[in-house]
Formats: C-alpha cells, structure tokens, sequence
C-alpha cells in the first residue's frame, strides 16, 4: 500500500472530540499518525492528514473541502522551531523525538478518552520547564548570542537569565544554570543547551568569585 493510500485511510474525528484543542497539539496528534501508519513524515503528508482528522480546524477559509497548507506550515514551524516537539524541517522532513511522544500521548487522552486539557503534575513540570526554556530563549543574552555578540553579554544580563540579581551568589547562579542545563536536555532543546554550553565555559571566572 502507498503512503496516498495509507493516508486516504485515516477518518475525521467528530468535531466535538476537538473544537477546544489548540492547533499545535492537534498537529502533533496526526504527525503521530502518520508514524504510526509508517509513511514519511513530510509536510506534504502532514498536510492532508491533518486535514482528513480534523477538517474543521484544517480546512481553507472559504472551502471547506481543502485543506490550508499555510495553517499546517505555520504548525510545524512552532512544533519543530519554537516549542521544540518536532526534530527535523519541513525540506527535509520531520522527526519523531522522545519529546514528540510525550506530547503525541497527551493529545490522544484529550482525544480518544474525552479529556479536556487538565495540567497532571507530570504535564505541569514540563510546561513549567518549557516556560524557563522560553525565558531563555527571550533574554537579551541569548539575543547577543545568536547575533554572535556573546562577548558583549554584561554580568546584570547573565544574572536575569540565571533567574538572579547581581546581590545573587554566584554559587546559587551556578546552580540555576546546572537546572536550566538539565531542563533544555530533558526537553531535548540543543539549541538552548549550546547556550548555556557556552555560557558556562566563557564566564567560568564569574561563576568562581567568591
């Protein structure tokens, strides 16, 4: 069987198992799909799966019978880029990651078993970690760093992004940036735990003061 006719396969869900659920997580419920169905998980593939699951959120504004390939892009790209759910691009296709599971699960016991979006503690610790990862992401100092202008990150700055003051030890800063480390790992966000990589090793003085 081709992948076209593997996809052909999959059924809409009934709206109301749905309409509440935010496009994201919906996205990711049929990227988990289509691994489970074994076809290549390419925009392309992504595009009408999502549709043919759930076609009201998918749908071309004023045709309802197409799908909005720009929606599912833009989908994707917060998946893979922002939120950090997805490995892969959408030249390249995606991947399913040890994170992309987590999340894949959570939206199908939203689905499958009529569950709103209830935060249980498991999913609590991970927003709250994504919530830092973002914080991150956000600072001025990353900013500089991805601008390759890291040599001009100042001590306030690094202290902001350490969840501190510059009246902050500089042991306990050490330590948020070991937990901040631990967190991006966890949620497999490399491009955070270059970061924070690099920040260890160019204010290794700093973080020695006494």
């Amino acid at each position: 069987m081709t992948d076209k006719e593997k996809i052909e396969k999959l059924t809409s869900f009934d709206e109301s198992k749905y309409e509440n659920l935010d496009l994201d997580h919906l996205m990711m419920y049929a990227m988990g799909e289509l691994e489970r169905i074994q076809v290549d998980l390419s925009f392309e593939n992504a595009t009408v799966a999502a549709f043919k699951l759930f076609p009201k959120k998918f749908s071309l504004v004023g045709f309802i019978n197409y799908p909005d390939s720009n929606r599912v892009d833009q989908c994707l790209w917060r998946c893979a880029k922002h939120r950090q759910w997805l490995g892969g691009k959408s030249r390249q296709g995606f991947i399913i990651t040890e994170r992309s599971k987590l999340v894949i699960k959570e939206c199908e016991d939203m689905i499958e078993k009529g569950m709103s979006i209830k935060k249980t503690k498991t999913t609590s610790q991970t927003r709250r970690k994504e919530a830092l990862l973002l914080e991150v992401e956000s600072s001025s100092a990353y900013k500089k760093y991805e601008q390759n202008e890291g040599s001009n990150i100042n001590e306030a700055e690094l202290c902001f992004l350490l969840q501190g003051t510059l009246d902050s030890s500089h042991k306990l800063l050490k330590e948020n940036l070991n937990v901040l480390k631990n967190y991006a790992k966890t949620l497999e966000n490399r491009n955070v735990v270059n970061f924070l990589d690099w920040v260890e090793s160019n204010f290794n003085d700093f973080f020695n003061k006494k």
